[in-house]
């Protein structure tokens, strides 16, 4: 009779790999948990793992790992106070400040009941973390501010791949060169845009001065603002759209929503001053797509102001294809 010495592996499932991540912990091989935790996460990605799994990365130093497998499943971390803790925690330990700051805010705005206490504590922990890192990483942040202000020297791309560094800043230094920025008519106007939107998701309540695409300064208080999408303009003349094309031609609405979201953000946020008349911006965007679909709406009578939006439009569209130069 043969004996075998050596045990008979068992068979790659979940529950394996959640079984042996487990003995791995309770003997202190985190990096080994770690890997049969992965593997468990590859064959089902649920969200109880998604929890265990971040925790483990936390332990290990992993940061951005944690904070990347939490982004897939941000919606579950943010529906329960519990789970939103430990999403702030990793946002900390990537020194993403800034994001922090403005998910802790909305919530805070939300007021729901039994909740503010515990919310202010973790916003007060968010600060706290801000001092110690202000004090302990100061050649870091003064690496990062040297960067932002040489940001007119780059192109589009690079400008925006730069200026996202900015959240990694404490937010009162990342208020003082964000406003800066905005003034700047060396940086590209999304570029403006993505800060201008950031200070509205920190709700900053003081009235702020920025440039606009037409090179003038204006003034808007970012707490009384939404983002580009939130405007009445918007919400307009995606209701048009959708009425009129998303049961025959639903391929030309996915198109022609595609290029309007990037215009939004080019107007932001001053599209409704802009925009007085969402249906006729609606048409010019159908005729530059398929002028024969567009014959349908006679607009004969308005043909002066859907060519004077038609050159808005295209200049619009001129300013996105150059702005890699």
């Amino acid at each position: 009779m043969f004996l075998l010495t050596n045990k008979i592996p068992f068979p790659k499932n979940y529950e394996r790999f959640i079984e042996l991540g487990q003995e791995a912990l309770k003997q202190n091989n985190l990096i080994e948990a770690v890997g049969y935790y992965e593997q468990a996460y590859a064959i089902r990605q649920d969200f109880p793992l998604n929890v265990v799994l971040v925790n483990t990365y936390l332990e290990t130093g992993e940061n951005e790992q944690a904070l990347s497998l939490a982004s897939e499943m941000k919606e579950k971390y943010f529906a329960y106070l519990d789970y939103l803790e430990l999403y702030i925690q990793i946002l900390i330990q990537n020194h993403l400040f800034i994001q922090a700051h403005s998910i802790i805010n909305e919530r805070i705005l939300m007021e729901q009941s039994g909740e503010m206490r515990k919310l202010i504590s973790l916003k007060k922990k968010i600060r706290h973390v801000e001092l110690m890192y202000q004090q302990f990483e100061v050649g870091k942040i003064k690496e990062l501010k040297e960067e932002l202000n040489h940001l007119n020297q780059h192109n589009y791309y690079e400008q925006l791949a730069i200026v996202k560094k900015a959240g990694q800043l404490p937010q009162d230094e990342f208020l003082v060169i964000g406003k800066k920025i905005l003034l700047d008519e060396q940086v590209h106007n999304l570029v403006r845009s993505w800060i201008l939107e950031e200070l509205v998701s920190l709700h900053v309540k003081e009235e702020v001065e920025f440039l606009w695409r037409d090179n003038q300064k204006y003034m808007v208080v970012p707490a009384t603002v939404g983002g580009p999408l939130d405007c009445a303009a918007y919400q307009r003349i995606l209701l048009f759209l959708e009425k009129e094309l998303i049961n025959d031609n639903p391929i030309l609405l996915v198109d022609i929503m595609e290029e309007i979201r990037l215009h939004f953000a080019l107007l932001y946020p001053l599209a409704d001053k802009i925009i007085e008349n969402p249906k006729l911006w609606a048409v010019s965007y159908i005729i530059s797509y398929n002028h024969s679909i567009a014959q349908k709406y006679q607009v004969d009578e308005d043909s002066l102001e859907i060519e004077k939006i038609q050159q808005l439009q295209s200049k619009i569209r001129f300013e996105l294809e150059t702005m890699v130069l």
